[in-house]
C-alpha cells in the first residue's frame, strides 16, 4: 500500500509530469469528490479538449480515475473523474526502477569499455571509435590518451547500491 501523500507533493509532481496548466485542474478537482471534464472546462474558462488531454495524461499515470455513464437524454458517455494520489507511491517506484534499469545499462558500459580522450577534454571515444580516427581527436587533432573511468563506476555503483535499498 502506498503512503499517504500531501497535496503539494502531489500537485509538484503533476506539475513535473504533466504540466502547470495540470496543476489547475488537479487543484479545483481535489476541491470536490468528482467532477466532470465540461464541469471543469467552464469553471476554469479552459477548452474542453485541453482538460481532457490533460485528464487522460493524468489516467496514464495512474493519478485520476473515471467512472462513465451514458446520459439517457443524449446517449453519450459522460465521464465523472477523480484524483487517486494514493498511487504517487507506485509512480515513484515505478521511475526509481527505470533509473535503477539505465544507472546498470551504463554501468556495465562503462565496465566492458576503455576510453580515450584528448587533453583538450573535447568527448571522450571508446577503444573501437578511438581506432576508427586514428587516436587523433577530430574536434581539435590532438593525439588520444586512455583514460581512467574508474570514478564514473564508482559513482555508478554507489547509485545503484542506493537506489536498491531504497526499493527493498
Amino acid at each position: 500500500m502506498s503512503p499517504r501523500v500531501d497535496d503539494e507533493l502531489f500537485l509538484n509532481i503533476v506539475k513535473i509530469l504533466v504540466g502547470d496548466e495540470a496543476v489547475t485542474i488537479v487543484s479545483m478537482l481535489g476541491s470536490k469528490p468528482e467532477a466532470t471534464d465540461e464541469e471543469l472546462a467552464t469553471k476554469l474558462e479552459i477548452k474542453l479538449n485541453i482538460v481532457r488531454k490533460i485528464l487522460y495524461k493524468l489516467y496514464d499515470y495512474h493519478l485520476a480515475v473515471f467512472r462513465r455513464i451514458r446520459d439517457k437524454k443524449t446517449g453519450w458517455f459522460v465521464y465523472y473523474w477523480k484524483l487517486n494520489p494514493e498511487r504517487i507511491g507506485d509512480l515513484v517506484n515505478n521511475k526509481k526502477r527505470a533509473v535503477l534499469h539505465k544507472l546498470k545499462e551504463r554501468l556495465n558500459y562503462e565496465k566492458e569499455h576503455v576510453f580515450y580522450q584528448c587533453l583538450n577534454g573535447c568527448p571522450r571515444f571508446t577503444f573501437e571509435d578511438a581506432m576508427e580516427v586514428s587516436f587523433n581527436c577530430p574536434k581539435c587533432s590532438t593525439a588520444l590518451e586512455n583514460i581512467s573511468n574508474e570514478n564514473i563506476i564508482e559513482i555508478l555503483e554507489t547509485n545503484v547500491e542506493i537506489l536498491e535499498e531504497d526499493l527493498q
